[in-house]
């Protein structure tokens, strides 16, 4: 009996020990899950504020997420801006607009006359454009090099737009010496929408204007299925002072999807040729760019064109303002100017296509104007 009380008594005082370890354990226990109920979530990291593309010229630029205020100084890229609807974002342009796409874009941007004009296509003030605080300035590659530094010394990222995709070497030409001119022109293009609608901010129309122009390429490829290869016509765009565009130019790869022979394609880019070289040649038509229309009046007066074929049977034709058929593409030249190339020189295989509506429909489609002679 003496012994049961002292092993009870044993026991009592061993509860009694643990007792408090097990409200230690406890509050201990208690105080942690009390700080994870307090604690706050981590607020998600900020989002960058830049990010990194890479221009027609090779460079990495990194573009502010809200490019808000632009300048252009390459009439492509304002041709292009215009046709994205982002024109509100322009705080500055090239001075020579005008002369270079034509009075169309006041109608389109009425504004476009009163913006500061800080450079041309060839150079710039860099003092005047950074007065403007612009987030992005759009260039071409004939702007100097010593200029894009200063400017990016300045923190003012500057993207370069070439129109046509090649090394960096041939990226900064003029005139460069491309080994597929169709592919380089027409993945430049593409590249050079895309890029300013990644900018803009206005990826769904740069996509809609993309497509259109993949579309209606479609329609000539389909169409000249019907024309013979033999019976491809020779062609010669004549320019002021006996100049014209040889292999190398958008002009060259547009005559070649529009079914055209370029009498010319034997010179490598944009080159002043002579009479007697025309004369061999014989091409059955002649085109000028509306810009130059005179150069036809002086054809038809000098006499010494009069035995070549074209003239002979007065096939001397005004490319409309709308087909753009420079040394460069446009969205217009590639959806418009090659289809209205191809109808014109063959016009019963086209006898379906009605361009003045697809015209009209891309001028109110991108541009938001209808299209006037």
């Amino acid at each position: 009996m003496k012994n049961r009380r002292v092993l009870f008594t044993l026991m009592l005082c061993m509860l009694l020990l643990a007792l408090p370890l097990y409200g230690c354990g406890k509050g201990t226990n208690t105080a942690a899950s009390n700080t994870q109920a307090t604690e706050q979530p981590s607020a998600p990291p900020a989002e960058p504020a830049t990010y990194t593309i890479v221009d027609q010229l090779g460079r990495a630029v990194e573009i502010p997420k809200k490019a808000e205020r632009i300048v252009a100084l390459q009439h492509h890229t304002l041709d292009i801006m215009l046709e994205l609807h982002a024109q509100g974002k322009l705080v500055g342009v090239l001075s020579d607009w005008e002369s270079l796409l034509g009075g169309y874009v006041a109608d389109v941007y009425p504004g476009i006359k009163d913006l500061p004009t800080p450079g041309k296509i060839s150079e710039l003030n860099v003092e005047a454009v950074a007065s403007l605080k612009p987030d992005v300035v759009f260039v071409s590659n004939q702007v100097p090099k010593e200029s894009l530094t200063q400017l990016e010394q300045l923190g003012i990222p500057v993207v370069g737009i070439t129109l046509y995709v090649a090394d960096k070497e041939q990226a900064s030409t003029i005139h460069p010496d491309l080994v597929n001119p169709d592919e380089a022109y027409t993945e430049g293009l593409k590249q050079a929408i895309q890029l300013i609608g990644q900018i803009t901010g206005t990826e769904d129309k740069a996509a809609e204007l993309w497509d259109y122009v993949v579309s209606n390429r479609a329609i000539v490829s389909k169409h000249l299925s019907e024309v013979p290869e033999q019976d491809r016509i020779k062609v010669y765009m004549a320019n002021e002072d006996m100049f014209t565009y040889g292999t190398g130019k958008y002009v060259g790869v547009a005559m070649a999807k529009a079914g055209a022979r370029n009498v010319a394609e034997t010179i490598k880019g944009y080159k002043q040729v002579n009479l007697e070289q025309v004369a061999k040649w014989n091409p059955e038509v002649i085109f000028v760019q509306s810009r130059y229309a005179s150069v036809l009046d002086e054809i038809r007066s000098d006499k010494a064109w009069s035995e070549i074929d074209a003239v002979k049977n007065n096939k001397l034709i005004i490319a409309p303002d709308y087909t753009k058929p420079w040394g460069n593409p446009t969205p217009e030249s590639m959806a418009l100017g090659e289809i209205w190339l191809a109808k014109t020189l063959y016009p019963d295989a086209f006898k379906d296509v009605d361009l003045n509506a697809m015209v009209q429909h891309f001028y109110q489609t991108f541009y938001g104007i209808d299209f006037k002679e």
